[in-house]
């Protein structure tokens, strides 16, 4: 017995104890502990599946399972999987408003979210699953606010801004219209636009009335995922000639 023991002992000290009792208990396995996604659309929900086996001789418990932040979530398929048994996780990625600050439709935003999986795997207490991708804005405006500055009542005053569609995405403009009296928007399509690029023409009227002015242009769409799209109007009227 003591033999066996010595030998036991000096195995683990060289390294050459038999596989098999190295890797006794719970072993996780991912197929790819990363995916990489093509590009998205603003908005747009991203499922992914990652599927784990468990190597191990006992039974594996995925223990927890914490995306990085709010826009992500995970559900482990199942919880507790026997040895030689297969599982996976559903990772949805909410996209909303990750491309919000394009200006341009070639201004495609870099995004990767990370969801951490903690198991009683011995040797991995926890595995980092990794989802890269690209978002696309749908529909960009060239300013997101518009200010007309201070200026004496009884003068007009015009400012311009540019909307354009992502010419594969079948989206149009419904209307423009000014939360504020004092101030008039135009919608016109841009020449040799194909309907996918707009002028918007903003107007504040000579008749606004004296101090500071706020408000908001919303232009509605048939996107269900931008259904409108909000630009804020600012200026200063001040007292007359």
């Amino acid at each position: 017995m003591r033999r066996s023991a010595a030998i036991i002992c000096a195995l683990l000290a060289t390294g050459f104890l038999p596989l098999e009792a190295q890797q006794r208990g719970p072993s996780i396995e991912f197929d790819s502990p990363t995916k990489n996604v093509s590009q998205v659309i603003d908005g747009e929900v991203i499922h992914q599946f990652f599927k784990f086996t468990n190597n191990g001789d006992a039974q594996l418990e995925i223990t927890g399972v914490e995306p990085a932040c709010g826009c992500t979530s995970a559900l482990p398929v199942p919880n507790k999987v026997a040895p030689g048994q297969s599982g996976q996780i559903k990772i949805e990625i909410k996209t909303e408003g990750f491309a919000a600050q394009s200006r341009n439709l070639a201004e495609t935003v870099p995004m990767s979210k990370t969801v951490t999986v903690r198991t009683n795997d011995p040797k991995q207490p926890q595995v980092v699953l990794t989802v890269n991708f690209n978002v696309a804005p749908e529909i960009v405006v060239s300013e997101p606010s518009i200010y007309f500055g201070s200026n004496p009542r009884g003068q007009e005053v015009t400012k311009e801004l540019t909307v354009e569609i992502a010419p594969n995405r079948p989206v149009k403009l419904l209307s423009a219209v000014s939360t504020d009296a004092s101030v008039a928007v135009k919608l016109e399509p841009l020449a040799g636009g194909d309907d996918k690029k707009f002028r918007v023409i903003i107007v504040q009227k000579p008749t606004a009335a004296e101090g500071v002015h706020f408000g908001n242009i919303v232009i509605k769409t048939t996107s269900q995922f931008k259904p409108q799209l909000i630009v804020t109007v600012r200026g200063i009227v001040t007292k007359g000639n």
